[in-house]
């Protein structure tokens, strides 16, 4: 796979070229961003030292946490968005006492298609369609 851009149109390139993949290419990468995000981060994306620094000065809770987010987004083809303040190059526009916070937000809904009576045959079709959203965001707070 190629590296991408670390914005929103690089990630979504990332997604179109991942989900029109085979499922098990698919798997693969879900198992790599699972072993080592920070690893997975550097192989998919263009990222500077500052940034590679950044990944790591993360927690490694905050960092499982967010490999599990994306494996289960990409295991569902759901939407993954990054937000992220653009002017990363010129920090200088933002103040001494700032800080740079990453957070994520997941939405999942998991509904069922048909209902299955009490008494159903072992044979019975069932669905079950999982649906969301995964929001990376990354920007820079006052203290």
């Amino acid at each position: 796979m190629n590296k991408y851009t670390l914005d929103d149109p690089g990630v979504k390139r990332w997604l179109r070229n991942l989900y029109s993949s085979t499922i098990e290419f698919q798997m693969s990468e879900q198992k790599l961003i699972l072993l080592c995000l920070y690893s997975w981060l550097n192989s998919r994306f263009e990222l500077s030292e500052e940034q590679l620094e950044y990944i790591l000065s993360l927690s490694a809770d905050f960092k499982n946490n967010l490999a599990q987010q994306i494996a289960f987004a990409i295991n569902n083809q759901t939407e993954i968005t990054l937000d992220k303040q653009t002017n990363e190059k010129n920090t200088s526009t933002f103040p001494r006492d700032s800080v740079k916070v990453t957070e994520y937000e997941s939405n999942k809904i998991q509904s069922d298609t048909s209902e299955i009576p009490v008494e159903s045959e072992a044979n019975e079709i069932f669905s079950r369609r999982l649906e969301g959203h995964l929001i990376v965001r990354i920007y820079y707070t006052l203290l």
